[in-house]
């Protein structure tokens, strides 16, 4: 599936309702098979006569369909896991529905603390002190991982809201380089909220002078 704004990321879940003839096509014949397709965002850099293709990103997910209920109209709602990363070597063919050659994409571990967990931590309790989307549950979830390309792709996917900022991220395979990418993210966030605060009066000065 291609589409618009739609970034998913490894081990991430993505809820998706399936109308289009051509995605109930795939639909039926991936459930009868290996229950697994790639979900490629469209890119966004091209002249607006040129989107009417659906050009792919070149980097994209791999999911895995984990529940799938079907609707008397045919429709579908699904949940797709993240697998891999993909990069999209071409396309296959357009009818009845898109298939493309790809390859896997492995993160690379560049550097024992790659992933900054301690400074993730830090910056997600904080976000989570100021009221983000950074709930107690979550936390909860993440703190177990042992995965520290996980831990960023799973706070990658649920934190950062916009769709260019998350395709780079999830294009970006050092793990040093992705986190750091994410921490910036984070501090942004985290900066606005505080500022928000501070003009309702919901922060001492000292508060935000310190930070």
């Amino acid at each position: 599936m291609t589409l618009p704004d739609a970034v998913l990321f490894p081990k991430a879940m993505m809820p998706l309702y399936i109308f289009e003839e051509r995605y109930r096509q795939m639909l039926s014949e991936t459930l009868d098979t290996h229950r697994m397709f790639a979900l490629v965002g469209m890119r966004q850099d091209l002249p607006e006569e040129e989107l009417e293709g659906e050009p792919p990103n070149d980097v994209a997910t791999a999911g895995l369909i984990r529940v799938c209920r079907n609707n008397p109209d045919g429709t579908s709602f699904l949940l797709l896991q993240g697998v891999s990363r993909i990069r999209v070597a071409g396309i296959v063919r357009e009818e009845p529905y898109r298939i493309v050659s790809l390859q896997t994409l492995e993160t690379i571990f560049d550097h024992p603390k790659a992933g900054r967990r301690q400074e993730l931590r830090d910056l997600l309790e904080e976000n989570n002190t100021l009221g983000g989307d950074a709930t107690e549950e979550m936390l909860e979830f993440l703190t177990p991982l042992d995965d520290d390309s996980a831990y960023v792709d799973l706070v990658a996917f649920t934190l950062c809201k916009e769709s260019i900022r998350k395709q780079k991220l999830l294009e970006t395979l050092k793990l040093s380089e992705r986190a750091a990418l994410l921490a910036e993210e984070l501090r942004k966030e985290n900066e606005r909220l505080r500022l928000i605060k501070e003009a309702l009066g919901e922060l001492p000065d000292e508060g935000f002078d310190s930070n």
